[in-house]
Parts: C-alpha cells; sequence; structure tokens
C-alpha cells in the first residue's frame, strides 16, 4: 500500500472512511476516488468559484475549464482538461469539471502531488479494484412492479425509466432560445436531476453535458 499523508488520513477518519475504501495503490501512487474527495471538500467547507471556459467544444469532445477553490483565506486554482487524447468516456464536461474540482481540493489540504485523484487519468480507473465502494456496478433491472419515480408518473417505464426522461428533458432544452428560459428549466428541474444523479451518474452525466453545451451556443449568441 503507498503511503498516505497523515493529514489525508486524519481527514478520511473524520468523515467516517478508511484509506481501503477511499484510496488504492497504482503501482506505488496513492490514488483516491473521487467520490470520497468530493465528502472531504464538504466536510473542509471548500468553496467553488463558477468555472472560467478555455476551451469548450460538445461536437470535438474538447473541454478545458478553469476551477478556483477556497479553504478559508487559501485560494487555489487548477485546470481540468478532457480531450479525445485523454478521456475515453463521452462527457467531456463533467469529466473536465471532476479533474479540475479533484486538484483543486487535493491542493487546498496540502497532498497535491502525493495523492491524485480516481478520474486524472484512465489507467487509474482501470487499476481500480472492482470490490471498492466506489466501483461501478450493472444497474441491476428494477422490479417490474417498481413506479416511476414521484412527480415523474408520465415517463414511460421500461428497463431504464430515466433514459427516456432524459430524451425528452434534452430535447425540452433544446428549445429554449434564451439563457433565462434554460435557467428557468434547470430549476424546475432541480429535484429530479438530483434523483437522477442518485440512479444513473452516467445519464446525469449526459443530461449536464446536453445542458451545457445549449448554455455555451446561446451565451455566444447562436440560436
Amino acid at each position: 500500500m503507498a503511503d498516505l499523508p497523515d493529514k489525508l488520513i486524519e481527514i478520511f477518519k473524520a468523515i467516517g472512511l478508511t484509506r481501503e475504501q477511499a484510496t488504492w495503490d497504482c503501482h506505488g501512487t496513492p490514488v483516491a476516488l473521487h467520490k470520497a474527495l468530493e465528502q472531504v471538500a464538504a466536510h473542509q467547507g471548500i468553496t467553488f468559484d463558477p468555472p472560467v471556459m478555455i476551451e469548450a467544444n460538445a461536437e470535438k469532445k474538447t473541454v478545458v475549464m478553469q476551477v478556483s477553490g477556497r479553504l478559508g483565506d487559501k485560494v487555489e486554482w487548477s485546470v481540468g482538461e478532457a480531450t479525445p487524447y485523454n478521456n475515453k468516456n463521452s462527457y467531456p464536461y463533467a469529466m473536465a469539471e471532476k479533474r479540475a474540482k479533484d486538484r483543486v481540493i487535493l491542493k487546498l489540504i496540502g497532498v497535491a502531488g502525493f495523492v491524485y485523484s480516481e478520474d486524472e487519468a484512465d489507467d487509474f480507473k482501470e487499476s481500480r479494484p472492482q470490490n471498492m465502494g466506489g466501483a461501478p456496478q450493472p444497474p441491476a433491472d428494477p422490479p417490474k412492479d417498481t413506479p416511476a419515480p414521484p412527480a415523474l408518473e408520465d415517463i414511460p417505464f421500461d428497463d431504464n425509466p430515466w433514459r427516456d426522461w432524459v430524451d425528452q428533458e434534452k430535447r425540452k432544452i433544446d428549445k429554449h432560445d434564451s439563457i433565462g428560459g434554460l435557467m428557468s428549466w434547470a430549476r424546475n428541474t432541480k429535484k429530479a436531476r438530483e434523483d437522477l444523479f442518485d440512479a444513473d451518474r452516467e445519464l446525469n452525466a449526459e443530461l449536464k453535458d446536453h445542458y451545457t453545451a445549449r448554455y455555451e451556443t446561446l451565451n455566444s449568441g447562436e440560436r
């Protein structure tokens, strides 16, 4: 097991995580789950400024953003990038945000360079033990008599009730021709999107990327 900084071990202990639950050894490099680092940020009271988009091209799946974070009087920033040559998944906006935020968290708690985030490189994720709590698991088939989520009763139920809902909301996003209307959609769907985040992280990232791409289009003056 790679050595972890004592400070990080103490923080994990304070939020009820063991090093085995939150990290693993990738050829001598300590790697932390993104989920664990999110909990660290919440526990430490880390806040983030809105990201600064350096490059955003949904068609080319190339996203680069700068994120700044604060812990008391301490301020750190970092860049998160997701491009075809360093990102294998289909959610470049979500991946760029994760990478930037995780780097900032590690900087703010003083362990950057000693510990890395799982999203830093595909090789890290590929080395993750399958029995870790944060490892992705195949989605279970929902019981056939399970009702659709509350307030979303109009969603046709199939193997994944969220698939239809996400497709429906993506069409709504595309119809908005103003940033104000887009933000109104975000406010009205907040609870449903929180439920989606808990139920299906990949669909949540897909919807978030679609929203961000539409926002960037409207912000550029295109329609």
